[in-house]
């Protein structure tokens, strides 16, 4: 109900399993239809429309800053102090509201494609993917160099790199608009090449190797994105080491006997 797409794989579904989604997707159709008429109407906004000074990066440069930290009362160009708990509400956080919208938007006009299979709902999904990731004046660069930064302390950290778990709504999106024939072959080069950099990036820059090392939800969520964006690239390599990495280390370290992860709880 809130964008979320439900995608039909027969090839990996029985019988039944491809009747009860198909059933689910008949029963929610009125209500997958009104809720894309807000996705529908929205128009491309992307990093490139909001900036912050504190930012170092540029105007393409996704930015972001670390919730619980706060000017020095004692001297305004001191570095930023911690408040543990304590979300300061100066923050700069519209290049995150940004994606989530985009998120919305992708997931909200694929799901509608997928109950109706009107082609719009994808035309319309295209603008906002060419303009997050193929046209030169407003996508954004493929990497998260400056997210979770802090005033004084770090121009980014790799604990950002969970901002984007946003584009795993995107990818599946993208992934049905594929499936569809909605993408321009120089279209569907670009918008690849764009994940294939940020895959890069994600596992070779140090940010990221910190942030597949975390023993908590964030090293989850990098395994989550990296298999993701893997399966759209076709990058078996990287694929093979999330679903390794999942097995071997995620499951008996993170989660307890009853499904709890204690480390989130923290």
């Amino acid at each position: 109900h809130d964008g979320t797409v439900v995608e039909l794989r027969p090839v990996q579904t029985n019988g039944n399993e491809k009747a009860r989604l198909q059933q689910i997707i008949k029963d929610q159709k009125q209500d997958i239809l009104r809720r894309a008429v807000w996705a529908r109407q929205q128009k491309p906004v992307t990093v490139t429309a909001y900036a912050c000074a504190r930012s170092t990066g540029g105007r393409h440069d996704f930015y972001s800053e670390g919730d619980y930290w706060w000017p020095n009362p004692t001297s305004a160009d001191s570095p930023y102090i911690q408040r543990d708990g304590q979300t300061n509400p100066e923050n700069f956080v519209a290049h995150r509201r940004a994606m989530v919208r985009f998120s919305r938007i992708m997931g909200g006009l694929a799901a509608a494609y997928v109950a109706s299979r009107d082609q719009a709902y994808l035309n319309q999904a295209l603008v906002h993917a060419r303009a997050w990731f193929v046209d030169t004046a407003t996508m954004m660069n493929p990497n998260l160099q400056y997210a979770q930064a802090i005033k004084g302390r770090a121009t980014g950290r790799g604990i950002g790199i969970i901002d984007t778990i946003h584009f795993l709504e995107v990818v599946q999106a993208l992934r049905i608009m594929e499936k569809a024939g909605a993408i321009p072959d120089a279209d569907l080069r670009a918008i690849k090449d764009w994940f294939s950099k940020y895959l890069a990036w994600m596992t070779t820059h140090p940010y990221g190797k910190d942030e597949m090392k975390a023993a908590n939800n964030h090293g989850t969520c990098w395994v989550m994105q990296v298999a993701m964006f893997a399966k759209w690239v076709g990058d078996q390599h990287w694929m093979d080491f999330c679903t390794e990495r999942y097995k071997t280390l995620l499951l008996p370290d993170q989660m307890a006997a009853r499904g709890r992860f204690p480390r989130g709880l923290q």
